[in-house]
């Protein structure tokens, strides 16, 4: 086929900033590079438990249903989420994944030359998205723990910063803030910037920590984001929501697509919060027993993963040479883990928390593979 040419000046400089975004590999494409039929795959922290029944059931019943657009509004879903959350449901709007809902908030908010502060290594797409609107990514490190440096973070702020970014759990490596200083944090930012709190892995946080809708609710200037795609086992229908000002929805009112969550997407959170409490102890429990088993073992081989409030361990390896052969190693015998790269964090991969068969392959793989690896760097 021939190549056609596209326009000059057509495509916008900011992207070319912008790495496209590396998901984990899939399941099937590990299988015919190695013929291994059965490949356990730990990168992307869905997690091991499937959707709740109700929610497969409501899936089921909704789909006779999909001749038809889904809610735009939500409305229903947003019920929903004001009866799990005590947030207001004008103050919710659910979208396409946590990811949509971060793009939209840039779509909104970053103009050319404005800033985001974030803590780094952290998830990927916050710098993304700010790149993508030709904003300033500030980067600031991380606390020893792996948590984010709030004192640090505050002090990064300036007359241009627009949003300031604290995920918590941090997202790759695991560590969360505490409540006491995320809000006396918060007591700081000055009043020209907007605090997000992403929380795409508050239901593992222990009792007592913190809770981003509880601050939104007392009145603090903060917008939340979580989702359905980690513990409640609805990734592949990519739904998640954001908790903010009625103001900030406005803006975003007209900037996202008028059908943004799909029909199947919204019944199935319905059903899945309607059987949140009676499931979440379970998986929550689990969770929290299998990454203590599997850090344990780390050690016993001479790591250090990094300690974790989530379903996920980070491993550093001590350099970026180190941790592609682990990779790529672990992907040669059927076990897909995700290199860490993109996150800021290149010494290092990430593994997700499985089924105990799961966990034990990887840990048994992984004993095999370190004796491969190149030195460790002094």
């Amino acid at each position: 086929m021939h190549q056609p040419s596209l326009p000059t000046g057509l495509l916008r400089p900011a992207l070319d900033a912008v790495d496209p975004y590396e998901p984990g590999r899939p399941i099937e494409a590990v299988r015919l590079d190695t013929g291994i039929q059965e490949v356990v795959k730990l990168a992307s922290n869905e997690g091991p438990f499937p959707p709740m029944p109700g929610a497969q059931q409501a899936i089921a019943d909704a789909a006779a249903g999909l001749r038809m657009y889904p809610d735009p509004g939500c409305w229903a879903l947003r019920d929903a989420l004001e009866r799990r959350t005590l947030v207001p449901a004008q103050h919710i709007l659910p979208g396409n994944g946590v990811d949509s809902l971060i793009k939209l908030m840039c779509l909104a908010t970053i103009d050319p030359g404005d800033q985001v502060v974030m803590g780094w290594p952290s998830f990927i797409s916050w710098r993304q998205a700010t790149l993508m609107m030709g904003g300033e990514p500030v980067l600031v490190p991380l606390a020893p723990n792996g948590a984010y440096d709030l004192d640090a973070v505050l002090a990064a702020i300036g007359p241009r910063t627009k949003l300031v970014v604290i995920v918590s759990p941090n997202n790759p490596t695991g560590a969360a803030a505490l409540p006491g200083d995320l809000e006396a944090f918060m007591d700081r930012v000055p009043g020209h910037v907007l605090t997000v709190l992403d929380e795409a892995y508050f239901e593992f946080l222990p009792k007592g920590s913190h809770n981003g809708a509880e601050l939104l609710r007392s009145g603090r200037p903060i917008a939340v984001t979580r989702t359905f795609s980690k513990v409640f086992g609805l990734a592949g229908l990519r739904v998640g929501y954001l908790m903010a000002d009625t103001g900030l929805l406005a803006a975003l009112a007209r900037v996202r697509n008028a059908f943004d969550v799909s029909s199947l997407a919204q019944v199935a959170a319905i059903a899945t919060l309607a059987e949140a409490d009676a499931q979440l102890p379970e998986r929550l429990s689990f969770n929290v027993a299998e990454r203590g088993r599997v850090d344990a073992t780390l050690r016993r081989l001479g790591l250090a993963p990094a300690p974790s409030d989530a379903n996920f361990l980070l491993i550093d390896l001590g350099s970026a040479e180190r941790a592609i052969a682990a990779f790529d190693g672990l992907i040669q015998r059927g076990v897909i883990v995700r290199p860490t790269r993109g996150f800021g964090a290149p010494t290092a991969i990430r593994v997700t928390i499985g089924w105990p068969y799961e966990n034990d392959r990887f840990l048994r793989v992984f004993g095999d593979v370190l004796p491969t690896l190149p030195p460790a760097t002094a």
